[in-house]
């Protein structure tokens, strides 16, 4: 069982991942069983600024990611996944920042495939998993935008003579940073499945320790394995002040409305599924016996609940009565279980921490004039493309694909570290509705549209411009109008 070094806060959430005794009930356990991600609401974000370390059964000590129960990462996870809002922004940010895949900078794409065939390759297939070099960008920045890291494992070894590396994307709920040195810098990666096994009782012998790659030839920056196989990472992270190890995503501000989101979905579904909302209460004078309350009680749900059956009125038989003899009650049977208007709030706020816009996942904003338009949006794309998309495609390249691309050529020989390599964009909306046909289309072209036959001289071979005619003779079968050209 992994026991503490060094504790931080603690607000007694551990007892919640712990089966503990319950007084007078013998041996019995109680066991808590969850479906949906879930926050305290007075810590629901569990900075911990003490900088606890938490130590394995083999005595190596690692940094947790964030919380007494190091759970946080999972919360993340989760948080995403419940969250339609917040699973469309990172999907379409990180789709928006690999782009259409990496390329070289050059002149001539052809010299570059007739030069470097073997990096374009290499890039089709980089992994066991049959993942493409474009596939390994999109899941780092994927990652990176859910849990603010992604582990780059990177495996370099031969068979034969014949060298290979290969690269895959780790989750942070797999990883942690190995205890800070005096230099406060975490040198190493502990990697296993094991950390999703309950913390307390999980096998720390299941966890492997990996360096971190640096690049200096002093450092030891590979792990060999007993296949020979040398293993090093490189760490992906968004950095935010205040905590130096890990990561944080951009959108753990909004972690509460994420958590929101799915819980107002969740209440209006069992408001549907359940159903039991009736529109009012007749109560008549009267004596029943047991049987038929149970009887009447047996039809009053089979009456009342279901799809159609909302706001169907009850009659009931009382003994006391009332003055006239009977009673009426109306219900209000109208709830908040749509949470409208909370819902628009709650996605305003996703957006705003995930520096995102409802534009650019296909969504549409009910604004002024002309705010809906191909221009407005690449204006919306303007601005993300400078503050999200360009920053994050440069991070990658440098942080990532420079020291991959080192690495490949310290091992296999081959010169792809001083290639300009860059990521192509994507745009959200086509330039097409912009272009002017008049520009690029002939006449004979356009005659041929309109199902006319063509000049056939060189006046054919013209572009259609938009200038005046002028008393030049022209084919009587064009047509003539002011401020338009022939075709």
């Amino acid at each position: 069982m992994a026991k503490k070094v060094i504790t931080g806060r603690n607000d007694g959430s551990e007892q919640q991942h712990t089966a503990n005794a319950i007084p007078g009930n013998g041996s019995r356990k109680r066991t808590t069983i969850s479906n949906a991600a879930t926050i305290d609401a007075k810590n629901p974000i569990p900075f911990d600024g003490a900088g606890a370390t938490l130590t394995n059964m083999t005595g190596k000590p690692y940094v947790p990611f964030i919380g007494n129960n190091d759970r946080f990462a999972g919360v993340l996870v989760e948080a995403k996944m419940l969250s339609p809002t917040t699973l469309s922004c990172v999907t379409s940010k990180a789709t928006y920042c690999a782009g259409r895949g990496w390329y070289i900078k050059d002149d001539s794409a052809s010299e570059v495939d007739k030069t470097y065939p073997d990096l374009d390759e290499w890039a089709k297939s980089v992994n066991r998993k049959k993942q493409t070099l474009n596939d390994v960008i999109k899941s780092i920045l994927e990652h990176k935008f859910t849990t603010g890291n992604a582990f780059v494992h990177i495996i370099r070894g031969k068979v034969g003579e014949k060298k290979y590396v290969k690269v895959y994307v780790r989750s942070l709920v797999d990883c942690r940073l190995s205890q800070p040195d005096d230099e406060d810098i975490c040198g190493s990666v502990f990697y296993g499945r094991a950390f999703r096994d309950n913390f307390y009782t999980f096998d720390t012998n299941k966890l492997t320790e990996i360096p971190i790659y640096t690049g200096n030839l002093l450092n030891k920056d590979w792990f060999v394995d007993n296949k020979q196989d040398e293993h090093t990472f490189i760490h992906v992270k968004n950095e935010m002040a205040g905590y130096e190890y890990y990561g944080m995503p951009s959108n753990v501000a909004s972690l509460p409305q994420q958590i929101l989101e799915y819980k107002a979905s969740r209440y209006n579904l069992d408001n549907f599924d359940n159903n039991l909302v009736i529109g009012g209460l007749i109560t008549l004078k009267g004596n029943v016996t047991d049987q038929e309350a149970r009887d009447m009680g047996k039809k009053i749900v089979h009456t009342h609940t279901g799809d159609g059956k909302r706001g169907r009125w009850v009659i009931l038989s009382s003994e006391s009565g009332t003055l006239e003899g009977s009673d009426i009650h109306k219900f209000e049977k109208e709830t908040d279980g749509s949470f409208i208007e909370q819902d628009k709030h709650i996605e305003e706020k996703i957006y705003a921490s995930n520096q995102w816009n409802k534009l650019l996942i296909g969504g549409t904003e009910q604004k002024s004039i002309g705010q809906g338009n191909s221009a407005y949006i690449r204006s919306v794309f303007d601005i993300a493309n400078t503050t999200v998309i360009r920053p994050e495609q440069e991070y990658v390249i440098n942080n990532v694909l420079k020291p991959l691309l080192n690495i490949c050529d310290e091992w296999m020989g081959t010169k792809w570290a001083d290639l300009n390599i860059d990521i192509r964009a994507i745009q959200p909306v086509s330039f097409l509705g912009d272009i002017d046909v008049n520009a690029v289309i002939t006449k004979d072209e356009g005659r041929e549209i309109l199902g006319r036959k063509p000049l056939g001289d060189d006046r054919g071979k013209e572009f259609i411009t938009a200038k005046s005619v002028t008393a030049a003779p022209v084919d009587p079968g064009a047509v003539q109008n002011s401020g338009t050209a022939n075709v």
